[in-house]
Formats: C-alpha cells, sequence, structure tokens
C-alpha cells in the first residue's frame, strides 16, 4: 500500500493527534539554555574532515569519526589536526552508503574492541576488529540489505550490553514488513553477533520492524530506547521503540491512529529534519537535521515529549551526527560534502557546545598519543586533515591543564599517514567512564601523564641519598599464559599487576618468544618469531594501575601443536 496516503490519514482519521505532533519550528531566545546547554558559546572544535558518519570516544576523551565516502577512520580531539586511523577495506560508497556507524566495545579497556558499520559489495554488515589491527575483521552481523538509499547504519551498545544495529529498507519497501530480511529494521545482538535469548523474535535479531531508515539511536535515563527515521515523503520521525512493535511502514508514515502500528512521539516534514544522528543529556533528546540545517532539541519525561525547540538554525549547515561527549559537551558533526550539501572553507567539522555554566573556552585535557596516532596542535582548524607523527598533544608540565593548544606546530610532523596506531611509553590515566557535567581545570582529570608523579621534594637544600620510607614502592610483575587449541583460534594472555604500594602510570614487559611457538603477535603489531624479544608498552587505557590492581590483555600467537615452554617476563613500572 502506497506511503504517500499517510498525509490524507493524518489530516482525516487522526487530526487532533497529528496537530499536536506536529513541530513549529521555534527558535529559542538569545542567550537562553536548551537542554542544559549555551548554543550562544557553540564553537567549531574540528574542521577537514569529509563526510563524518559516525562517533565514538576513546577513554582518552578523543573520539574516533568515520567518514562515509573515504571509508577512513579519523581520530580527532579539539584544537589538533585529526589523525588518520586506518582505511576500511571492501566498502563500497554508492548512494547513502559506505563507512557509517562506529561503536567501542562496552569493555574496550579489557578486550579493544572497535565495531563498525558498512556497506560492501553484495550487503550492509558490522564488523569488529581489535584495535591496532583493523585488516584482522570478525563479521558480527552481515546479510543487511544494501541499495543507493535507505541503508540505515547506526550502532550502538544499549544500557543492557547489547549491540544495537540500525538498518533502512535499501529502496524496496517490502523488507521493512518481511520478518525473514533485517531491512527496515531495529536489529539487537550480542557482541559476538548471536542471537539473545529475549529478543521478541525467537532465534531472531530483529528487535522491532516497520523502518524506512533508522539513523539515530539513543537512550534516557530510564533506560528507554528512542530512534529517528527519515520519512519519505510527508512526515519525519521520532520514536519510543518497544520489543516486538511495529513501526507501520510503508502502509502508512507519520501518525496513523492505527491500533496495529506505534505512531511518532514527533513528526517532521522532510524539510525541516531529516533525522539522522540521535543522543540524549539532561531530560532532552537531540536529533541532528540534514535537510533541516538544524540541530533538534526535544524534552522528553517517562516518555512523553515536550515542545522541540530548532537550535543552531542555519548556522552550519547540514547535520549528520550529534554525541554527548566524555568532557560534558555536545559534539554535532556537518555533512556538507554529502550530497544536497553546500561546502565552506572547514567543512566538514565538528562543532562542540559547552554545559551551561562551563568555563569558555575550556581548559580541556589533552589526548594522549598512547591511545593512538599523535595529533599535532594546530592553531586553527585545518581545511584538510593532516595526521602527524611528532611529539604527544600533551601540554607541558604545569599546575593546571592549558586552556588550549599550543599554535606551534611541530616541525618534526611527519607527511604521511600511519595505517594504525603506534604505542607510546608516555601512557595517560583513564578518565571516568560517567560524563562530567563540565570540562574539570583540575588537572587529575587529564588523560595526559600527571606532571608531578613523584612526592614533592624536602625543603632540605641537601637530598637524602636514599628515598623516604614513606614515599612507597613502584613496581609490577608480569605473567603469561597460553590458550591452546584446535577447535579455535590458539591466543596468548599476557597479565600485568602493580606490585608496589603507589600507583602506577605506565609499564614495560619484555619476554623471549618460547619453543613451542612459530611467532607471537604482541608490542607493535609486527610478527615476532621464535627466540625473538618481544617488548610490550601499555596503551593510554591500561597503564595506570593502583596498588594491586591488574590488566590482561591478549595476543595471537602461532602454534603449530605440541608442548610450548612458559616464557618468564620482566615488567618495569614508572
Amino acid at each position: 500500500m502506497p506511503k504517500r496516503l499517510s498525509a490524507v490519514l493524518a489530516a482525516v482519521l487522526c487530526v487532533v493527534t497529528a496537530a499536536a505532533a506536529l513541530v513549529v519550528t521555534r527558535p529559542a531566545p538569545a542567550g537562553a539554555a536548551t537542554g542544559g546547554f549555551d548554543f550562544t558559546k557553540a564553537q567549531v572544535a574540528v574542521s577537514g574532515l569529509r563526510s563524518p558518519w559516525g562517533m565514538a570516544f576513546l577513554p582518552d576523551r578523543s573520539a574516533l569519526v568515520t567518514e562515509r565516502t573515504t571509508a577512513q577512520i579519523w581520530r580527532v580531539y579539539p584544537g589538533y589536526t585529526p589523525a588518520l586511523v586506518t582505511t576500511i577495506r571492501n566498502v563500497y560508497t554508492a548512494g547513502d552508503g559506505g563507512l557509517l556507524g562506529i561503536a567501542l566495545s562496552p569493555t574496550f579497556t579489557q578486550d579493544q574492541l572497535v565495531y563498525v558499520y558498512f556497506t560492501g559489495a553484495s550487503d550492509n554488515r558490522v564488523v569488529r576488529f581489535r584495535w591496532g589491527y583493523p585488516d584482522a575483521q570478525q563479521v558480527v552481523l552481515s546479510g543487511i540489505p544494501r541499495g543507493l538509499t535507505g541503508n540505515g547504519g547506526r550502532i550502538a551498545f544499549g544500557p543492557d550490553g547489547m549491540l544495537y544495529v540500525s538498518t533502512g529498507d535499501a529502496g524496496n519497501r517490502a523488507n521493512a514488513q518481511n520478518p525473514g530480511v533485517l531491512g527496515g529494521k531495529i536489529l539487537r545482538v550480542r557482541p559476538d553477533g548471536s542471537v539473545p535469548v529475549d529478543n521478541p523474535f525467537a532465534g531472531s535479531p530483529v528487535y522491532s520492524y516497520g523502518h524506512r531508515n533508522v539513523q539515530g539511536l539513543a537512550w534516557d535515563a530510564d533506560d528507554r530506547l528512542y530512534a529517528t527515521e527519515f520519512g519519505e515523503d510527508a512526515w519525519d520521525e521520532l520514536n519510543a521503540i518497544v520489543p516486538g512493535g511495529n513501526y507501520g511502514w510503508p502502509v502508512c508514515q507519520g501518525v496513523c491512529g492505527d491500533t496495529r502500528v506505534r505512531d511518532p512521539l514527533v513528526t517532521w516534514h522532510p524539510a525541516e529534519a531529516s533525522p539522522s544522528g540521535l543522543a540524549y543529556a539532561n531530560g532532552t533528546l537531540f536529533a541532528a537535521a540534514l535537510r533541516g540545517t538544524r540541530l533538534w532539541a526535544v524534552p522528553v519525561a517517562g516518555g512523553a515529549v515536550g515542545t522541540p525547540m530548532a537550535e543552531l538554525q542555519g548556522r552550519y549547515g547540514r547535520l549528520r551526527t550529534v554525541a554527548l561527549g566524555p568532557d560534558g559537551w555536545l559534539w554535532v558533526t556537518t555533512s556538507n560534502y554529502d550530497s544536497g550539501g553546500t561546502p565552506v572553507l572547514g567543512d566538514d567539522r565538528i562543532i562542540r557546545i559547552p554545559p551551561v555554566g562551563s568555563s569558555w573556552p575550556p581548559a580541556s585535557p589533552s589526548p594522549s598519543t598512547s591511545a593512538g596516532p599523535s595529533l599535532s596542535p594546530s592553531p586553527s582548524a585545518s581545511p584538510s586533515p593532516s595526521p602527524s607523527g611528532g611529539p604527544g598533544p600533551c601540554p607541558s608540565p604545569s599546575l593546571s591543564p592549558s586552556p588550549s593548544p599550543s599554535p606551534t606546530p611541530s616541525p618534526s610532523a611527519s607527511s604521511s599517514p600511519s595505517p594504525s596506531p603506534s604505542p607510546s611509553p608516555s601512557p595517560s590515566p583513564s578518565p571516568s567512564p560517567s560524563p562530567s557535567p563540565s570540562p574539570s581545570p583540575s588537572p587529575s582529570a587529564s588523560p595526559c601523564p600527571s606532571p608531578s608523579p613523584s612526592p614533592s621534594p624536602s625543603p632540605s637544600p641537601t637530598p637524602s641519598p636514599s628515598p623516604s620510607p614513606s614515599a612507597g614502592t613502584r613496581s609490577c610483575e608480569a605473567t603469561i599464559r597460553f590458550i591452546l587449541s584446535w577447535t579455535a583460534a590458539s591466543r596468548g594472555e599476557l597479565t600485568v599487576r602493580n606490585t608496589g604500594t603507589l600507583p602506577i602510570s605506565a609499564w614495560i614487559v619484555t619476554f623471549t618468544v618460547p619453543n613451542g611457538l612459530n611467532y607471537v603477535q604482541l608490542g607493535n603489531g609486527g610478527y615476532t618469531p621464535r627466540g625473538g624479544t618481544v617488548t610490550v608498552t601499555n596503551q593510554s587505557w591500561n597503564g595506570t594501575l593502583p596498588p594491586g590492581a591488574a590488566v590482561t590483555i591478549d595476543f595471537a600467537i602461532g602454534w603449530p601443536g605440541g608442548a610450548v615452554e612458559v616464557p618468564v617476563a620482566t615488567c618495569t613500572a614508572a
């Protein structure tokens, strides 16, 4: 049944309900705070991207951003030149497909898994790979229909630890209502791609259906799921998602008044919305609008919505993705290099909006290089990304972080991007996983190494030749075990434990590849043959260990069968 009749249905059958759901653009007055954010202080934080689509945050507060048309993943941080992390292979960018959503494992600090959604030669799919090894992809979910339009693409881990995947109908309307097709759905799977036993349809990843093209997913403070959806030519939608719900497409769009389908909470005309990314903060849902060139802020409480407000209207062009950053700011990406956009100097960009009452410009911590490739400080956003292999972006030691990056770029910056992140011996403490309402000026919140990790020197002009007993000790131990299997991939596990009385902020482990193995793949990502020395330097997310704490890292091994010696590992703490 054609979806175009929805306009008539909404006008004739559901006049009262539709009128309540229609959105009227009402810009907030100057100086007003919407959803806890001060939109009068929005700032361009990153520029020079090309059709950014998905965004996920690393433990050091920098962000990984996917580019739809280049199939590249960039690591970005306000005030620094974007650094190329990797290019995903076998991505097809025709129509609105390409490299789309990205998400980090909820246990990223342990397993280092990155998930991406992309369009391939025959389908859309979700794969995962370990940080630093993007070519070793594991398929999580495949067989999602692809097309020139309607490819969906948003992925996100929910409060239940499950992976949610938004798909489109790929231009085939019948897909949305077909239970055997993954298109036109919101899917829910375990992190390994298997189907949870409590899904609404036994044995199926389908969580909800009857969608045309969902590109935004977000949960409120009560773990309710919401989604933004592109309509066809009458209504775009914001929906509250329930397990097993049918959202009407292609039978109807917008408010239908049909008890067999679920009506949207909010509808927009496509010209004022075309909503993509969705985020929740402070009792408000924020929807990024492409054709509407604005950010919609929708108050929500108890599953009911208030009057939507339009922010950033026409200021930055088409808006694709919105996310609440771990710094407490709202991050918004533009999409002006995509079809329908008009790029200007600096596009595409990332806009940041501060929480009400925060300092501006912010005294933000700098990202640690040990979580990935280095980012070069830039006095102003560059019109095109240029990765750097220069020194780390951490500020010079001081009692408080610098309010802005250094205006002088490193003279030793590399002119060619590195395809994978390089470990650094300078780790940084991981920030709290709970986003702060505003960036903290305290140096303890910075992911960079502490400028003063040791106790203050004695006021005596003659230092003691031996440390004070109260200073404590810094030490660590490393143990290695191998999990050998004929039926699954064999692997090794390195465990580093803080055996001292003081916290450590960095460690280095060395060991020799033992007899019984062909190789070990660990450390710099290369293969170390039998008899070779492996050196493992901590990453930013696993270098800081309080006394007694430990971290375990998996690594690949070559095992031809037979007995394997247990290596002796040496651990040095800092």
